[in-house]
Order: C-alpha cells, then sequence, then structure tokens
C-alpha cells in the first residue's frame, strides 16, 4: 500500500513536467502551423513595407544554420584536444582542473558570453556585428558540452580494451583509431547533434554580436551579419499589435522547434545504437 502511495505520489510530481512541455508544443503548432506555406520558407525576396513583413524566411533559416554549423566547426576539434589531452596525457589535478573549468563554463548564463563577445570580439578586435562573431560565441558556448560528453564516452569504453590495445604496444594514434573510435563514435555524434541543437537554441549571446533584423539574404564573408530564427522571433514578438508579425512569428517558431526537435530525435536514435 505504501509502495503504491509513493508511486502515486511520484507520478503526481512528474505530471507537469510532462503536461506543460507538451501543452506548449501544442500551442505552438496550433498558433504557428496556419501561418506556414512554402513560399514563406522558400520564397524569393523579402518586403520592407511594414516591420516584420516578410514573403520568406529562408535567410532566417540559413542564418540560424550557418551560425550552428561554424559553432560546432570550431568547438568540436577543440573539444576533440582536450579530450584526448585528459584520457592520454594530463595528470590527476590537470584532469580534475580541467573538468572544474568545464563544469564552471556550463554554469555561467549565455547572455554573459554575448556580453563578453560585444565588448572583445566586436568592439576590441573590430569584428562587428558579423558572422564570425557569432559562430566563436556559440563555439564557446557548446565547447564544455562537447568536451564532457567526449570525456564520458571516454570513459565508457571498458578498460580491459584499452589495457590489452597498449600491451599490444599501439601508439596513441593506433590506440584512439582502432579501439576509441569505433566503441565511442555513437556517443560522440550523440553529443555533437546536442551542441548543433543547444547552439540553434540560442538567443541572447547573438543578438548583439551576430545578427540583424532585415536586409540581409545571405552573408558576403564571414564579418557580415546574419539573419537568424531565433533573433526574428525575438523582434516580431514585440509587435503584439500587429497581427501579421504575430503570425510570422508563430511560423518562425515551429520551424525553430521541429529544426531542433530534428536533431534532438536524431541524437536519442543514435543513443539507442550506443546502448545495443
Amino acid at each position: 500500500m505504501n509502495e503504491r502511495r509513493a508511486k502515486t505520489f511520484v507520478i503526481i510530481l512528474a505530471l507537469p513536467a510532462l503536461l506543460l512541455p507538451a501543452a506548449c508544443l501544442l500551442y505552438i503548432l496550433f498558433k504557428g502551423v496556419p501561418a506556414l506555406d512554402w513560399a514563406m520558407l522558400f520564397g524569393s525576396s523579402e518586403a520592407a513595407d511594414a516591420f516584420g513583413s516578410v514573403t520568406t524566411l529562408w535567410p532566417q533559416i540559413a542564418g540560424s544554420l550557418l551560425l550552428m554549423l561554424g559553432a560546432c566547426l570550431l568547438a568540436a576539434p577543440v573539444a576533440l584536444g582536450g579530450t584526448l589531452f585528459y584520457a592520454l596525457t594530463a595528470s590527476a589535478r590537470q584532469r580534475q582542473g580541467l573538468l572544474g573549468m568545464m563544469h564552471l563554463l556550463v554554469g555561467i548564463p549565455p547572455i554573459v558570453y554575448g556580453l563578453c563577445g560585444l565588448i572583445v570580439l566586436v568592439h576590441l578586435l573590430h569584428w562587428g556585428i558579423s558572422l564570425l562573431t557569432g559562430m566563436v560565441i556559440l563555439a564557446v558556448i557548446i565547447l564544455p558540452m562537447l568536451l564532457l560528453n567526449s570525456v564520458n564516452a571516454i570513459a565508457r569504453i571498458p578498460s580491459e580494451k584499452t589495457e590489452a590495445a597498449r600491451a599490444l604496444g599501439l601508439s596513441h594514434g593506433q590506440l584512439i583509431r582502432r579501439v576509441w573510435l569505433p566503441a565511442a563514435w555513437p556517443a560522440l555524434i550523440t553529443g555533437l547533434l546536442l551542441g548543433m541543437a543547444r547552439a540553434l537554441s540560442e538567443t541572447a549571446p547573438i543578438l548583439f554580436t551576430a545578427t540583424v533584423f532585415s536586409g540581409v539574404a545571405w552573408p558576403d564573408s564571414l564579418f557580415s551579419p546574419v539573419t537568424s530564427l531565433q533573433t526574428h522571433i525575438f523582434y516580431l514578438a514585440q509587435e503584439g499589435a500587429n497581427a501579421q508579425s504575430v503570425d510570422i512569428a508563430w511560423a518562425s517558431a515551429v520551424i525553430l522547434v521541429a529544426l531542433v526537435t530534428a536533431l534532438s530525435f536524431s541524437a536519442s536514435a543514435l543513443r539507442k545504437v550506443r546502448m545495443h
């Protein structure tokens, strides 16, 4: 009887965590799906006659994807290098310091990274509000997640395999290629996909370092600004009196949620591969 009561109590506590996100998702779909159409996704031009009046969202989609991919391309090699240093050559004190630093960086609010990027990259280094600035800031944000995931992926490999490889005289490179990568690649790709989802969902760090509201269809260079779904939603949501702007904001939200969900589901599928 006590076990049944405890189970019921746990279910009651868990219900808000299940129902509230589901309700939010359904409401986003309810408001955003009717505003979506093929022309809005892949139209050929932007109208400039009113705030939030657009005929296409592809520049925002492209900008979000460019920022996400660039951040991952910058962060992934650094995370992999840090992981190999941790696993192969670091002392116990260095390992403790590295993990402590990564956990500290994970806890810093993203807007603080954005402020640092504004001061250092935009003003001191004169990169300006640009694609490269946004990539670097997002890379710094997702780097701790990628590194900690990679360290855990290597740590989950049975020590017997590593010891046997070393006993056979395999070099560090051979150990990585023949033992660690075949065993850890699903976890590494899973972490990368989750990092991509995190980069795709960040708004505050790129709001004043990488993006503008309109006027950019495709960046001319790494030092040009971009538009993004995240900041587009932010700007449009401030125009509560403009029904068209609000509808476009909901449509943008549906696209952004779909992209993040696709990455999360891909990571979940890879996690199942790893478990088997």
